[in-house]
């Protein structure tokens, strides 16, 4: 029997960015439910939601500049850039560094959405409607696609080894933390011993409202 170890975390969500600084949060029962800000909801029924606060690293806020370069900002939806923010911070976590062809092909990633890029499929269907279909963004369908996510994690670190995501609704962040496949894909092939999971999910109106969660797993 092979036993999965967590050995590193990261976190983007309603409370804010990083374990210590969302845990210390949490624990002292503050909510991160506030009215809505990222568009104009006055004229909804539901006016309060659940945003990843913006700020910076040092006041445990969301800048994504200091996290994702400029020229890819636009190439991604906010659930990569959310996604992306939790990889980094687990993987740094986990103290793991793929120096060798062997490390990156023993290293998958499972990165699971709840609807993927609700954001970019959004404006693009305002675009097509007013009849600027010709104004779609080349990177309209890798910036929405679901697995996405994992694909920009992999790339960012070279990584190697099995590539997936889960699509479950609200199930997914549950489901990708307990399949793992990347762990038990490389496991069954011999090929290798690490993975990487994270759920990235959260859609209202308009616009999307994300948050995401990242895990860094060994297999033994």
């Amino acid at each position: 029997m092979r036993r999965v170890v967590v050995t590193g975390m990261g976190i983007a969500c309603p409370l804010g960015v990083g374990v210590e600084h969302v845990w210390r949060r949490l624990i002292n029962a503050e909510s991160g439910i506030g009215p809505i800000t990222v568009f104009d909801a006055k004229d909804m029924p539901c006016r309060v939601a659940g945003q990843v606060p913006a700020g910076t690293k040092a006041t445990g806020g969301l800048d994504v500049n200091e996290w994702v370069p400029v020229k890819d900002q636009k190439k991604m939806d906010r659930f990569i850039h959310l996604a992306l923010v939790a990889a980094t911070e687990a993987v740094a976590d986990s103290g793991w560094v793929a120096e060798t062809d062997d490390d990156r092909n023993a290293t998958g990633v499972m990165i699971g959405s709840g609807i993927g890029g609700l954001e970019t499929i959004y404006h693009a269907s305002v675009q097509v409607h007013e009849g600027k279909a010709k104004r779609l963004s080349p990177f309209f369908i890798p910036s929405a696609l679901g697995n996405l996510a994992s694909g920009h994690v992999s790339i960012k670190y070279g990584f190697k080894g099995p590539n997936h995501s889960v699509v479950t609704a609200c199930a997914t962040g549950a489901i990708t933390g307990a399949t793992t496949p990347p762990a038990s894909s490389c496991a069954r092939a011999g090929a290798g011993t690490r993975a990487r999971a994270s759920a990235s999910r959260g859609a209202c109106r308009g616009r999307t409202i994300n948050g995401s969660s990242s895990a860094a797993y060994e297999v033994s």
